[in-house]
């Protein structure tokens, strides 16, 4: 027992988010599509809105704040966790509507995944194209939901990244032809 507890210990950190995310969207999931009976709705709307409503919210009030106090968070070389004590009223505010909306969206791209993966089933076994072949179950939601929400996080980065990286460059030349301008006029 001794042995599997150190293999735990030294296993990385963004391993073990990854575990905790997958298992909490999977809760989340089991919660709202199956405790609430929303994924036994005719149309989708509900589940989808509901689900990414409540993967936002449960990221905002449970998730983050345990993870952030209990792993460090390195985001972009840094590491993130002082970031979010320390944000203006604005800058949280923007950043409870930004995990709102990339929790919409990945539970958004998860229903496409679901429909690609009924209609791949359905022409395979020669069903109709509507029919419900693999429903949605917290397990594979779990999953598809931290590769997708993953994916999302790494994009956002890159988009900072150069948009950071651009816009240091322009500073940088802005002081390189300041330095040369009084360098030329002493």
């Amino acid at each position: 027992m001794k042995n599997i507890v150190e293999k735990i210990k030294k296993i990385d950190d963004r391993y073990k988010i990854i575990f905790f995310r997958w298992w909490f969207s999977a809760a989340i999931c089991f919660f709202i599509a199956w405790g609430l009976s929303f994924g036994n709705q005719d149309t989708t709307f509900e589940l989808i809105f509901f689900l990414g409503l409540g993967m936002g919210i449960g990221n905002l009030f449970i998730f983050n704040p345990i993870i952030s106090s209990v792993f460090d968070i390195k985001r972009r070389g840094k590491i993130a966790n002082k970031k979010m004590n320390e944000r203006t009223v604005l800058e949280g505010s923007f950043y409870m509507l930004a995990e709102i909306f990339k929790s919409l969206l990945a539970v958004y791209l998860v229903s496409w995944v679901y429909q690609g993966i009924n209609i791949l089933i359905n022409y395979l076994m020669n069903n109709p194209t509507d029919q419900v072949s693999f429903g949605i179950e917290p397990i594979t939601f779990g999953i598809i939901f931290t590769i997708i929400y993953l994916v999302l996080g790494w994009l956002w980065d890159l988009v900072v990244i150069t948009f950071n990286h651009l816009f240091r460059r322009g500073n940088k030349d802005d002081l390189v032809q300041q330095e040369s301008n009084s360098e030329s006029k002493a």
